[in-house]
């Protein structure tokens, strides 16, 4: 009886060994899994980054240009109104003293 009872207890130790066995192979291969996984993700987010910050790179490069570009040209609308605003006080100079000479030339018609 007692050598059935040790066989039977060593057949099930045998097999809760080869299972654990089995179990502890399969969560290595799990954990491996994830590792590479992880790797790949690791990667992939690295790439992301660098378009990111490349991407970031060509828009604040290009805002640069832009807004110089702006500036240029508002510099230059500036300019012309300035012109404008000049050549209008000239002219209006002009027909001041014009309207002026006229007034005084009648003035001394009648006088």
């Amino acid at each position: 009886g007692r050598n059935i009872l040790a066989r039977a207890l060593e057949a099930d130790l045998g097999k809760l060994s080869d299972s654990r066995a089995s179990i502890d192979g399969l969560v290595a291969g799990q954990v491996e899994k994830i590792a590479e996984g992880r790797a790949v993700l690791a990667k992939a987010l690295e790439t992301d980054i660098i378009g990111i910050r490349n991407l970031i790179e060509t828009h604040s490069t290009k805002l640069a240009e832009d807004r110089g570009e702006l500036s240029r040209a508002l510099e230059g609308d500036l300019s012309g109104i300035r012109g404008l605003i000049d050549s209008h006080a000239g002219k209006l100079v002009e027909d001041r003293s014009l309207l002026s000479q006229t007034l005084e030339s009648d003035l001394a018609k009648l006088a």
